[in-house]
Formats: structure tokens, C-alpha cells, sequence
């Protein structure tokens, strides 16, 4: 049963979410029918398959995206999407298409993104040597739900076979952005049937970049912008849930009393640039970081709906 706390706070957050946030809580909490959350995610995608639009609120550009299109994977995994349905389809042959040969990856950033209200971190640039994010947790999707043997199956392996070989090389603090869309890839490859990818040494190896990439002073959790342990263990079960159940549960007391005077949580971050819009995205993320939460908590027990 839901509690007259938990009402409040889906209540509260209700107010700043986005159609979409909104209809990923009641999915979660009142067994609205998932059509409702592929309705309002399906506006978001392009012709081309790509997602845009601001999915992700920190840049606006209305162009495809592999970033904007990794934002929706957790969205379409949350909700258990068939590979077969059109939206994963679609996505599936924009990832093909825009996978980049050169640099052997999706490509973080588009030219476009400048035309439009974004964050600094979203400029465009040229990266000769990009990192996994995010074309380690889009392998772990395309090899999820790709039919193996596609041009965009092989893109994935390919990548996915240079991140395992990444993480046994890497023995210090990673980016936590990165590591987590390592952690992404990890937690899919078993559900890819490509479990065997994944070694007992490469697991232990992955949990200790996690454990040195957590920011230990929980002070700071909610008052900086920094590596907290729900930055990393996403779900649950997964990879490290288990061994990090204690220090998650920490993390949800913590979350439930650093809430500020509306009741909800708001961004830790500024753009420094474009006022008006960041508002607008600002208030976008309350749902989203809320909505994050809350599945957490249930996924985790912590909350009974």
C-alpha cells in the first residue's frame, strides 16, 4: 500500500512532470496500461527513428540524437517493449545509420545542437577519441534487441568487445557517466544471451570502478553534483543491487529528507547560459529525477505500491 508520504511526493511531482514522467508513474504505481507511456515516448521520436525533441531537457534540438535516443532505452526497458514493436524497430535502423565508422561509436554530440537552448556540456565539438558514453549502453540495447547478424548488431559487438577489454585495462575512478552506461551494457548483455562476455574477473573488476567512483561523503549527495550510488546501480537485480542494497537504502533516507520546501528535489547543476530555458529544463528534471526515484524504491522494496 502506498503511503500518505509517498501519495504526497507523486502528488508534488506531478506538478512539474512532463505527459510523459507522468505516465511512467502511474504505469508504476496505479496500473495505468503501458500504451499511455509509448504514446507520450513516441512524440519525442523523429521519422528517421531517431529521438529529439528534448527527451533529454538539457538540450532542446528537435534532431535525432544518439543521446536523446539513449534516453529513451531505459524508458522502452522499464516498460518490457518487445524488439518487434515499431518503436524499437525504428530506433534500431536510426542507430545503423548513425553509428560513426571512424571513431567506432555513436557520436555524443551533433552540429545541430548549437542552433538550439542547450547546456554547455552539449555544444558541439569535435572528439577524436570519445569515450563509451553513450555507445556502451547503446551496444547493450542494439545486442538486446537487434536480430544478431544485422550491420547494427555487429556495430554493437564491436563495441561491446572493446568496453570489456576498457574495463580490465582501467584500475582507476572512471567518469561517472561513462562507467554508468558501462553498467548499462553489462546489465543487458545477459539478457542479449551474451552473458559469457562478461567474466567473473571483468564483473569483480567493473564493481570496483564503481566502488572508487561513489562519492563516499554522503554529504554531498544531494547538495553537489557528484557520483552517488544510484548514479550507478540503476535497477534491481542487477550487477552490484545486491552488494549495494545497504548503501542504497542510505541513499533513499537521505533523498526523503534533503527534498527542499516544495517536496521534491530539485537540479544540482546550471547551464550558465540560455536563463529562461534552463528554468524550463530545470523544472523538466524534477519529474524525471523523481520519477527515477521512485522506480528505484519500488524496484528496491523500499516503497510497496
Amino acid at each position: 500500500m502506498i503511503t500518505p508520504e509517498i501519495t504526497q511526493l507523486i502528488k508534488q511531482l506531478k506538478t512539474y512532470a512532463r505527459p510523459l514522467e507522468k505516465a511512467q508513474i502511474d504505469y508504476l504505481f496505479f496500473d495505468a496500461p503501458k500504451q499511455k507511456v509509448i504514446d507520450e515516448l513516441a512524440q519525442y521520436q523523429n521519422e528517421d527513428g531517431g529521438f529529439g525533441h528534448g527527451l533529454e531537457p538539457d538540450c532542446w534540438n528537435p534532431d535525432s540524437s544518439p543521446i536523446q535516443s539513449w534516453a529513451a532505452m531505459s524508458i522502452i526497458k522499464m516498460i518490457e517493449l518487445k524488439s518487434n514493436h515499431s518503436i524499437v524497430v525504428n530506433l534500431l535502423k536510426y542507430l545503423e545509420g548513425s553509428f560513426d565508422e571512424k571513431t567506432q561509436s555513436w557520436p555524443r554530440l551533433i552540429k545541430t545542437n548549437d542552433l538550439y537552448p542547450h547546456a554547455p556540456w552539449w555544444t558541439y565539438r569535435e572528439e577524436d577519441k570519445p569515450d563509451f558514453n553513450p555507445s556502451a549502453s547503446i551496444a547493450g540495447f542494439v545486442l538486446r534487441y537487434a536480430k544478431k547478424g544485422t550491420k547494427v548488431y555487429q556495430y554493437a559487438e564491436q563495441v561491446a568487445l572493446r568496453v570489456l577489454a576498457y574495463i580490465g585495462s582501467n584500475h582507476e575512478e572512471s567518469e561517472v557517466h561513462e562507467l554508468a552506461c558501462i553498467m548499462d551494457m553489462a546489465n543487458d548483455l545477459p539478457l542479449a544471451h551474451r552473458g559469457e562476455l562478461l567474466t567473473n574477473t571483468l564483473k569483480n573488476k567493473l564493481l570496483t570502478l564503481v566502488d572508487l567512483t561513489i562519492e563516499k561523503d554522503e554529504k554531498k549527495w544531494f547538495t553537489s553534483y557528484v557520483a552517488k550510488p544510484s548514479s550507478l546501480i540503476k535497477d534491481h537485480p542487477s550487477l552490484g543491487s545486491n552488494l549495494y542494497q545497504p548503501l542504497m537504502f542510505k541513499e533513499f533516507n537521505l533523498a526523503m529528507l534533503s527534498r527542499n520546501e516544495a517536496g521534491i528535489w530539485p537540479v544540482t547543476w546550471n547551464w550558465g547560459m540560455y536563463p529562461e530555458a534552463f528554468l524550463e529544463a530545470a523544472k523538466m528534471w524534477v519529474g524525471i529525477i523523481g520519477c527515477g526515484y521512485l522506480y528505484l524504491m519500488l524496484k528496491f522494496g523500499y516503497i510497496k505500491k
